[in-house]
Parts: C-alpha cells; sequence; structure tokens
C-alpha cells in the first residue's frame, strides 16, 4: 500500500484527470456549418431523449402523443416543471441540466425557463462553441455522420469543410445493402477516422465493410446491444437494452486480426466478458460508457473493472452528447468518476506512482489512447 505522507496523491489524481486533454471518441453532434444539426440551447437540452423518457414516466397525464403534438419550447417548459420544479431533479440527466446552468451562471431553482431562453439568444454561435469545449477540457470530438440522411449528405455534396476539432466517423448502420465502391466514396469524402455502426447482435455483416476498414487502415467501432422501441409511442426515447452474446463478438475480432475494433456495450451484464475478450485480442479496443452506462457511479465502476483487468490499454468515456453543452456535465461528471476509479486502483498498488507516471496515465485515458487508435 502507499503511505499517505509521500504525497496526496488523490489531489494529484484529480489534477492530472483534469488537466488532461480530451479526445471524445464518440458523439452526435455536429459543427457549426452542418447549421439546423447543430444543436445547443436550454431548450435542446431540455427535450433531450433521456429527459423525455423521464418526465413523461413522472407525469403520465401528458401522453407521448401530446407531447410530441406541442412545440419545442412547450415540451421544454413541461420538462423543466415536471423534473425541476414539482420535483427534486436527482437523476443522472436533470443533474447534468444544472450542471450546464451553473458553468454559466444561470439560475438551477427558478420556474421559468426566462433567464437561461435569454442567455443562449445572446450567445455568438462560434464564441459560444469555443466556450463549451474550454469548460469541457475537450480538443477534439468525432461526429456521428450519415450519408443516407438527406439533410446530411446534401452538405456533403455541398463540398461542407467542419471544423477541424470535430472529427468524421462514417455511419453505416442504413447502409448494409451498399457495395464497396458506394462506401469508399464516402471515405474519400468526409474522411472518416472510423467506420460505426449501432447493433442489437452481431450477425452476418457484409464484407465492404471490413473491405473499407482494410483498404484505409480504418477501425471498426461497434455499439452494441440496444434494442429499438421498446416502446414506440416514446419516439426517439422508447429504445431499451439486452444483454448480446459474445461470442459473436469474439468470432468476428478472431477472424479478422488485420482490424482494429473499437467496442462498447450497452448493457452491464457484458461489460465484464468485453475486458476478458480485450485481454485475448490486442485489436479489440474497449470504449467508454455507452448511453444507459453512462451515469456516475457505472462510469466509476466499470473504470475501475478495466483498470484491473487491463491496465490503461482503454478509453473509460465518451460521452455520447447530442447537444453541445452536454459536453461540459458529461465530462465534469465522467472526470469524477474516472478520478475515483484511478486513484483507488493506485492506493491498492503496492509501489508508489510519481506524479508524473500519474500525469501520462491521464493523458493516455482522456486522450492520447483514443488519438492513437483513430489518427
Amino acid at each position: 500500500m502507499i503511505s499517505p505522507d509521500q504525497f496526496d496523491m488523490r489531489a494529484e489524481v484529480d489534477r492530472a484527470i483534469g488537466e488532461a486533454p480530451i479526445t471524445d471518441l464518440h458523439t452526435h453532434l455536429f459543427a457549426p456549418e452542418f447549421g439546423k444539426m447543430n444543436l445547443w440551447g436550454i431548450d435542446e437540452l431540455l427535450t433531450y431523449h433521456y429527459l423525455i423518457a423521464e418526465s413523461l414516466r413522472a407525469d403520465p397525464t401528458l401522453s407521448p402523443e401530446q407531447f410530441f403534438a406541442s412545440t419545442k419550447s412547450e415540451q421544454a417548459d413541461f420538462v423543466w416543471k415536471t423534473l425541476f420544479v414539482d420535483r427534486a431533479p436527482l437523476s443522472e440527466a436533470t443533474a447534468g441540466v444544472l450542471t450546464v446552468l451553473q458553468a454559466f451562471g444561470l439560475e438551477t431553482e427558478s420556474t421559468n425557463l426566462k433567464q437561461a431562453r435569454e442567455f443562449f439568444a445572446d450567445q455568438d454561435p462560434r464564441s459560444h462553441l469555443d466556450r463549451v469545449l474550454e469548460l469541457a477540457g475537450v480538443q477534439a470530438l468525432v461526429m456521428t455522420n450519415d450519408p443516407t440522411d438527406p439533410a446530411e449528405r446534401a452538405l456533403w455534396d455541398a463540398g461542407i469543410e467542419p471544423d477541424p476539432r470535430f472529427l468524421t466517423a462514417l455511419r453505416v448502420d442504413r447502409m448494409v445493402d451498399a457495395d464497396e465502391a458506394t462506401l469508399q466514396k464516402w471515405v474519400d469524402r468526409m474522411k472518416p477516422r472510423y467506420v460505426a455502426i449501432s447493433l442489437t447482435e452481431i450477425g452476418s455483416l457484409p464484407e465492404p465493410f471490413f473491405a473499407i476498414c482494410r483498404k484505409n487502415n480504418l477501425p471498426f467501432a461497434i455499439m452494441l446491444g440496444v434494442r429499438r422501441a421498446i416502446n414506440p409511442r416514446l419516439g426517439p426515447a422508447g429504445d431499451g437494452v439486452i444483454t448480446a452474446d459474445l461470442s459473436r463478438l469474439e468470432d468476428l475480432v478472431r477472424k479478422n486480426p488485420d482490424i482494429r475494433f473499437l467496442v462498447t456495450t450497452l448493457a452491464r451484464e457484458n461489460a465484464h466478458g468485453l475486458c476478458v475478450a480485450a485481454r485475448k485480442f490486442p485489436n479489440l479496443l474497449p470504449f467508454g460508457c455507452w448511453w444507459f452506462m453512462n451515469n456516475p457511479s457505472l462510469v466509476e465502476e466499470q473504470t475501475l473493472m478495466r483498470l484491473e483487468m487491463l491496465g490503461p490499454t482503454f478509453v473509460p468515456q465518451h460521452s455520447d452528447a447530442r447537444v453541445l453543452e452536454q459536453l461540459i456535465y458529461k465530462w465534469t461528471h465522467s472526470r469524477g468518476s474516472i478520478s475515483n476509479a484511478l486513484a483507488k486502483r493506485f492506493s491498492d498498488m503496492p509501489v508508489a506512482p510519481s506524479p508524473d507516471k500519474i500525469q501520462q496515465t491521464a493523458n493516455a485515458l482522456m486522450g492520447g489512447i483514443a488519438q492513437g487508435w483513430i489518427s
């Protein structure tokens, strides 16, 4: 064990994690050049699908159909009253909104959204982006880019050049019938850092996906374990989770040793098996605590388990953010969980780490490992 009189190791870990530049490996954000697809502001924060599901559960007198028939501002007002005024905001999603409001010095106990709306309406989008990235400590982030979406496709066809801090990823969920030439066209146009797909289970994936990964030396990212639309009335808030069969993942990784796989699982029950698989296959990188796993207690639990099983050879978190300001809360909260896990693991080691080793580890976990896999 490390003697507590050697140095304040916890403070050193907090400092190192806090200063380490972040590469956010998976988001649903868009650079300002994408116009209306670039979501930001209080109404977007409050109509995030996590909060939609939570508010309609808390107050079922309003049906999903009535909720979605109302305007964006009316939806936000309902969520604010239901979750922040009528009840204590205890969930991670509500706590995240409070963290964002605090970061900008805005009221957190107001009965209405007047101050917050006036603040965001007064922001210059470019300056606001810079401030958000600075507050979040994010140096680079990866978008999710889908050329089958008509609005996004039109922008790529027009020759869009995104802000260089916004890296691209080619999402292929709706391109299972695309041939290699079509996929290569989008690789050439988008210059993605990886190819990505979200799956319930791993089945027979199209060979062109692997062909373009090999040809362009691109990792293949798999987000595994989502069960779509278990409650269709909730729209984008209606998805659920299953425990996936990881033997199929192991087969895929074993049969394609020349392809690097980035994998995150949605079910807590899959997290340990993913670590075991990663110990056996160096071309498999566990990354982040995705979606329903993105809660501080689970981030800390998963990070500690991964440190114990893999050492610093994984990416502990990605934000999965859909609204710009979510970067602030998701990374503020995740930093705390990652610091807790790293400090505990270092404190359990028989030899004390030096401050340099702590900083090296923090830099690797928060951005260096991700950059190494997608550069």
